[in-house]
């Protein structure tokens, strides 16, 4: 069996996973490409990479890690499915995972519980949802990965600072959300692979920061899930439709609050900390699923 791994560029290949991912393949006597998006040409009947036709891959799992707006890559995954290739999280575009302004939208529309947040547009807004808020304050970006675009505000000064900047960057939409203190910087990473927890791990920041991603220098612990917190997690990941999920959670004083929804999620810290074999997991599923659509 020929397994694909979508990579959105060679720069960002050292947050894939990809090692781990073709290791695995290896050990369940599978062959794995590298799909890098930026080097495949689309048109309506095919796809090509360096001029050559892919055709005999039998599924593809997406690995794509990018910091630009989510809509300039969402041809991607669609235009593979078009194309006839099977692709795990291929039941919506990059959209519904890699841009917070929808992850909102649909944590409001389900009443999955988040801490409070205000989506504003400039520096006037930004400061007025965070005094019904209460500082201190969270400001993220619409889009990012690995915690980038997600700034802790104490006070009117640096918020303004930070949203004037944001605006004057991009003019996109901001988000101010609640700041959790009760959490003790902390939150807690599910990994699902086919609506089944398989691994989960408490995150603490650094010192001197408030993002718990390991990425960023956080660290990661064992932990055990609450009945709760199970079931956000899958529900979660079953709402946004994702077979691979790293769904993120807080703890407070009203219950677990989900802060994101990640289809690209890591899991070089997790593998470590927990002892189990991610990357297996997903290949596996990955072959049950080629194995199950030709029943």
């Amino acid at each position: 069996m020929k397994i694909g791994i979508l990579i959105s560029n060679k720069s960002l290949e050292q947050y894939t996973n990809i090692e781990s991912l073709e290791k695995a393949a290896i050990n369940n006597a599978c062959k794995v490409v590298r799909l890098y998006e930026s080097k495949l040409l689309f048109n309506k009947n095919c796809v090509q990479e360096n001029g050559d036709q892919i055709d005999d891959i039998d599924i593809i799992i997406p690995r794509s890690n990018f910091t630009e707006e989510p809509s300039l890559h969402s041809h991607v995954p669609k235009l593979l499915k078009n194309a006839g290739f099977k692709i795990l999280n291929s039941q919506h575009d990059y959209a519904w995972s890699k841009n917070k302004l929808v992850q909102a939208v649909l944590f409001n529309e389900f009443n999955i519980p988040t801490p409070n947040w205000y989506i504003t547009k400039s520096p006037k807004e930004a400061l007025n949802a965070a005094n019904k808020i209460k500082f201190p304050v969270i400001i993220k970006v619409a889009f990012g990965t690995l915690g980038k675009g997600v700034f802790y505000t104490p006070d009117s000064e640096s918020l303004l600072s930070i949203a004037d900047y944001l605006s004057v960057r991009d003019g996109n939409p901001m988000i101010v959300q609640e700041y959790i203190s009760e959490a003790n910087q902390q939150d807690i990473r599910v990994f699902i692979v086919g609506g089944k927890i398989v691994a989960s791990m408490k995150r603490t920041a650094c010192k001197g920061d408030v993002r718990a991603n390991t990425s960023n220098g956080g660290t990661g612990s064992l932990i055990k899930l609450t009945g709760e917190e199970t079931k956000l997690a899958t529900r979660t990941a079953k709402i946004f439709k994702l077979d691979i999920a790293g769904i993120d959670i807080i703890r407070s004083n009203n219950g677990p609050l989900i802060l994101e929804v990640n289809s690209n999620p890591g899991f070089k810290e997790l593998q470590k900390i927990t002892n189990i074999d991610i990357a297996d997991l997903i290949i596996k599923f990955a072959i049950n699923s080629v194995v199950k659509a030709k029943k």
